[in-house]
């Protein structure tokens, strides 16, 4: 079977293209003229040219192909133009979804997010069929929900077979153009103060998200979603993981609302002057106090089991420390645990 991969040049979108030859499938991998290709190096795929925000390259993409993943998308809590991005995630759904509805491909799989179920106050775990909720959301969470809710509604519009698979905090390498998840991790062995905050998340190795949707591909049902994570943590534990791998103090401190969006807040202004991406936004300092705990249950009765959080975090850790995103006089302070060195030595 053939199958498309859109995005296929980023962190979740490689690994996907790289895991489904293993898997029987012939892949196809759609990427912009302007994409950074380091993250494709090696891959055993068609690369062709175009873009979800151009109708008219996707049909030539998705000729022969019976399977798309839908992968392209941005992941960002930092965009000037928040319209612009909502807007471009409902317009490349569209866009997508008419062109399959021309094809012959006969199922597709969109990569959504786990923010689109929601999150609590409490330390309640999030399932398909106990959603948290939306307070005070950033663009970008609703971007997802906007790019989801269109793409069930243009599948029942268009007969189209449909599912998502819903990943959690999404961590690992290679991740040449580091996203937020993997960013996270850097921000916080750049962080002098090793600062922690209030609340938790879900941590899942991008090893087993691109699994998950394979399986989802292979057992999933039509209309379902699917929510890939894996271990649900506090940060302060989630924190603490990332220095004893890399043998650095911490966390030193716990910030709470005011904190972190007083911090933030600056972050920004900096970012106004340097042009560069602030260590945190203030849509993230929203986010501060919240649970983003999720169960997956549901599809690991077809199959998926993902690794520990402190396994997802050993991969991610061992591959950011000698990665770029890492300058050399941080990199000399780090001293990997030998969780990490028996992990490259396959141990």
């Amino acid at each position: 079977m053939k199958a498309l991969v859109t995005g296929a040049n980023g962190f979740i979108g490689s690994h996907l293209a790289k895991a489904l030859p293993g898997k029987g499938y012939k892949v196809r991998a759609l990427v912009r003229t302007t994409s950074d290709l380091s993250s494709l190096e090696g891959l055993d795929a068609e690369l062709i040219y175009g873009d979800i925000l151009q109708p008219d390259s996707l049909a030539e993409a998705m000729k022969g192909c019976e399977l798309i993943f839908h992968v392209a998308g941005v992941y960002s809590y930092w965009q000037k133009d928040l319209n612009k991005m909502i807007g471009d995630a409902k317009q490349g759904m569209q866009n997508v979804m008419e062109a399959v509805a021309r094809s012959k491909v006969k199922r597709v799989v969109l990569t959504s997010s786990s923010v689109t179920l929601g999150s609590t106050k409490q330390k309640r775990i999030i399932s398909v069929e106990q959603p948290g909720d939306f307070e005070d959301d950033p663009a970008y969470v609703i971007s997802k929900v906007e790019q989801e809710k269109l793409a069930f509604q243009l599948a029942e519009k268009y007969h189209i077979d449909l599912l998502t698979v819903n990943p959690t905090l999404t961590i690992g390498g290679p991740d040449h153009g580091l996203t937020e998840s993997n960013h996270m991790i850097v921000r916080y062995l750049k962080d002098p103060l090793k600062a922690t905050w209030i609340g938790g998340c879900n941590i899942v190795s991008v090893g087993d998200v691109a699994e998950g949707h394979i399986i989802a591909a292979e057992k999933g049902k039509r209309g379902e979603r699917y929510i890939l994570g894996g271990e649900n943590l506090e940060w302060q534990e989630f924190h603490s993981i990332i220095s004893a791998l890399s043998g650095l103090p911490g966390p030193n401190l716990t910030a709470y609302h005011t904190t972190a969006f007083l911090a933030s807040s600056l972050y920004e202004m900096v970012s106004m002057f340097t042009g560069a991406p602030p260590l945190s936004s203030r849509a993230q300092a929203r986010m501060v106090g919240r649970y983003y705990w999720y169960d997956h249950s549901k599809i690991a009765q077809l199959g998926y089991s993902p690794k520990s959080a402190k396994a997802a975090l050993t991969e991610a850790v061992s591959w950011l420390a000698g990665s770029r995103h890492i300058p050399a006089s941080l990199r000399a302070t780090i001293q990997l645990s030998p969780q990490i060195h028996n992990y490259r030595h396959g141990i």
